[in-house]
């Protein structure tokens, strides 16, 4: 027996609103994409498609989890990321549109230079790999604390055919070249802010990827004294920064000696981006 798409779809969107999932209509579909195969555009030139019992039923069994807020990206197990596309689950933070901003930033920079670049906190890797894929004259290192996200990086390096090396260290710890460029999101969320966040965020994905200290500053102070002994002359630091940090993090790369400091902001018009130089 065949069941509509449009009733399926209809009853999802009604069962993630009762469970105060605020982009239900967005995510009813991302679902239906992922596991009917069928897009809003499908249903437009085909108002009466249908699907077996059986594929209904997976579609309203993902529904439900989604229900429980489980992030969407774990259940389709990816996240779309600039041209490519990334593997996560809950060892890694989603990759997020405003780091798309970052890594764009860094490729406007680098052009056609040959250059080395250091990825700091990397998680899934999605920095590293876009700047990788996206220049191919890159010599790009990616560096995080966690075995499980290098794991996961690792599995996205091949998935995209980059050329990325990983390395497992603390920041700077396991780090013994220098660099022309290095990037970073690194962890932001001040420690008392994170009770406070969505339940996707706050307890599906890792507090070691978002928790920045009391302050939200640890891991820009480690970066910014340390960056200095990195980076090659004339090179550049590019960091990706909260929307309430856009004096605090400069002043930081100001005392460790970094000049032509910029702060950019996301689409919603928040600081987001640090980009600082070294002479």
């Amino acid at each position: 027996m065949e069941v509509l798409v449009k009733d399926i779809v209809a009853q999802a969107m009604k069962k993630l609103d009762a469970a105060g999932i605020t982009e239900s209509r967005v995510d009813s579909w991302r679902l239906a994409e992922s596991i009917l195969g069928v897009s809003r555009q499908d249903l437009f030139l085909e108002p009466e498609k249908s699907v077996s019992e059986e594929q209904a039923q997976k579609y309203l069994d993902a529904v439900f989890v989604r229900a429980k807020h489980i992030p969407l990206q774990h259940i389709t197990g990816c996240q779309q990321f600039l041209d490519f596309e990334f593997i996560v689950n809950e060892d890694v933070l989603i990759p997020r549109p405003e780091t798309e901003l970052l890594v764009e930033q860094v490729v406007s920079y680098i052009k056609e230079e040959r250059v080395k670049v250091l990825d700091l906190c990397t998680g899934s890797g999605c920095i590293a790999v876009s700047i990788d894929r996206m220049c191919l004259n890159a010599d790009v290192t990616a560096a995080d604390i966690s075995e499980k996200a290098l794991n996961v990086a690792g599995e996205n390096n091949m998935r995209n055919k980059g050329r990325v090396t990983f390395v497992q260290s603390d920041l700077f710890e396991n780090i013994y070249e220098s660099y022309d460029v290095i990037v970073s999101n690194p962890p932001y969320i001040p420690t008392g802010d994170i009770d406070t966040l969505m339940e996707e965020v706050r307890i599906h994905e890792p507090r070691l990827a978002l928790d920045g200290s009391a302050d939200g500053l640890k891991f820009y102070r480690e970066i910014c004294t340390n960056a200095v002994n990195y980076l090659n002359k004339n090179g550049k630091i590019f960091l990706e920064i909260g929307y309430d940090q856009g004096r605090t993090v400069p002043e930081l790369l100001r005392e460790n000696g970094f000049t032509d400091i910029q702060v950019l902001k996301d689409l919603s018009g928040n600081d987001r981006m640090v980009i600082a130089g070294k002479e």
